[in-house]
């Protein structure tokens, strides 16, 4: 034998070997959809690939390499135009490797048309806890949104209620809306017994993949964020981890010249957050940045001013269980369970030209947009009647605090309305009915007591001086910069 030809090839072996503790693989066009590599199907180059805290390029062959972390998933930054292997409508661009023991995975990729102009669903916790949260949400969002021009739909967290077993009854649900789905993980997903950090995402990354990450979409860049950061007994606040912004910072240097326009989707609002600060100079680098949350069950709109730059825009997205299913159930069987702010059960498009946003009531028709209450004297049943006041009053659902609100009591001519800073009219209503009993026969969870002030709630006092008579009251809502451009109506009589 030619030993020099031997001593030649075991060190060429040893110069390629794989490295300790990584997984190696190939990233490709799927071009027969197998998923699987296949002679000639073409390698793609120059895409992220993480492990959770370092981020990799693949090479000219579509070939990556990177550290296995005990506990991550390794997966990919989808690039625009491509779109992974689904499961239930969920993109499998990732590799679970808790065992550790694979040292091989490949991503293929599909060719998938995505247009500049998008029109996002954003689900504000669904917060399911037993199977009955899961016949309401087919019945509040899936029916109603299957079918319907959707280019992909974000969960925003707090998918269950502690109850995991839920992940897989509420994703098959949602999954046949027909849209793909990319989960944001929320506090009332995480193992709450776990003894590490990443050990917070066990279940939902075992079901759903890495509770963070980031992929292009169109024209724009989209983050996923996990901010919850556990503490003893149940607790957690709301925070993004070292590794998770080492993450961040460097797919955000990489992609900041191939985008200017950045979406942010994570559980707990930015302002209830340890690192608030922290987190919006990460996005220095990005003019355009909106950040959609949930968590509160109320609904608001924030800005965070930057210097130099257009502010961070937010939007608190409601919740799709409204608080928790709490209440009495409608001929459907659904919990009425308004939110804490007097807003129905929820959820948003975002149409990214312009980033219009749009309130949907769920079950109700898109021109629900908001509730008023007006005087009411009751002959039969009286018991509301010493919840009257002298105003007309406008939970305008969508609206920020500098949205223009104004009455007319004749159709032509308008007033102001002025910001009022209290508790919805509608709650209290449904909490004197159900402290009277009203709905006890019912086996539904009781609502609270109502406290929180609502953030876009409006009224005008009633002119002492208007005629006896019947009046059909009107509302409009304009906001330029969500696009918001709405009227509701009501009907006063006055005696």
């Amino acid at each position: 034998m030619n030993y020099l030809l031997f001593f030649t090839l075991a060190i060429n072996f040893l110069c390629t070997a794989q490295p300790k503790n990584t997984v190696r693989g190939k990233i490709f066009v799927d071009a027969n959809n197998n998923q699987k590599w296949d002679i000639g199907e073409q390698g793609l180059s120059a895409i992220l690939v993480s492990n959770g805290r370092d981020v990799v390029l693949s090479n000219k062959e579509g070939i990556y390499e990177i550290k296995n972390i005990k506990g991550n998933c390794i997966f990919i930054v989808k690039p625009a135009q491509y779109l992974s292997p689904l499961k239930e409508n969920r993109p499998q661009f990732f590799y679970s490797n808790t065992d550790d023991k694979k040292t091989s995975y490949d991503f293929p990729l599909v060719k998938h048309n995505e247009p500049e102009d998008l029109n996002i669903v954003l689900l504000g916790d669904p917060q399911v806890n037993v199977i009955d949260d899961v016949h309401h949400v087919n019945k509040l969002v899936t029916e109603e949104l299957a079918g319907k021009k959707i280019d992909f739909i974000v969960p925003l967290g707090d998918l269950t209620f502690d109850n995991h077993d839920m992940f897989k009854p509420l994703s098959s649900s949602l999954g046949l809306i027909g849209a793909p789905i990319f989960n944001v993980m929320g506090n009332h997903d995480q193992n709450y017994q776990a003894n590490t950090l990443n050990g917070r995402a066990t279940d939902y990354q075992n079901f759903f993949g890495p509770s963070y990450y980031a992929f292009e979409y169109g024209k724009s860049l989209y983050l996923v964020l996990n901010n919850i950061y556990p503490k003893e007994d149940k607790n957690y606040v709301g925070k993004i981890d070292e590794d998770q912004y080492l993450f961040l910072s460097q797919i955000l240097k990489i992609m900041k010249t191939k985008h200017n326009t950045l979406y942010v989707f994570m559980h707990i609002p930015a302002e209830e957050m340890e690192d608030t600060e922290q987190l919006i100079k990460l996005f220095k680098d990005y003019n355009n940045v909106l950040v959609a949350t949930g968590h509160t069950h109320t609904q608001y709109q924030k800005s965070f001013p930057r210097e130099g730059l257009q502010d961070v825009r937010e939007i608190v997205a409601g919740a799709v269980c409204g608080s928790w299913w709490q209440g009495p159930h409608d001929s459907e069987n659904i919990p009425f369970a308004y939110m804490y702010d007097g807003t129905p059960k929820v959820y948003w498009y975002l149409q990214t030209k312009n980033n219009k946003l749009t309130y949907k009531v769920s079950g109700r028709s898109p021109d629900f947009q908001m509730d008023i209450t007006v005087p009411e004297i009751n002959e039969w049943d009286k018991v509301l009647n010493d919840l009257n006041e002298p105003y007309v009053y406008a939970n305008v659902f969508a609206a920020k605090n500098d949205t223009d609100v104004q009455i007319s009591f004749d159709g032509e001519h308008w007033k102001k309305m002025y910001k009022y800073d209290g508790i919805a009219p509608k709650l209290k209503q449904l909490y004197r009915l159900q402290e009277l009993g009203r709905f006890s026969c019912q086996n539904s969870s009781a609502m609270p007591n109502p406290k929180t002030v609502s953030t876009h709630l409006w009224r005008f006092g009633i002119p002492e001086n208007l005629p006896k008579k019947t009046y059909l009251v009107q509302i409009k809502a304009i906001d330029s910069l969500t696009g918001l451009n709405i009227i509701g109506k009501r009907v006063l009589t006055i005696e």
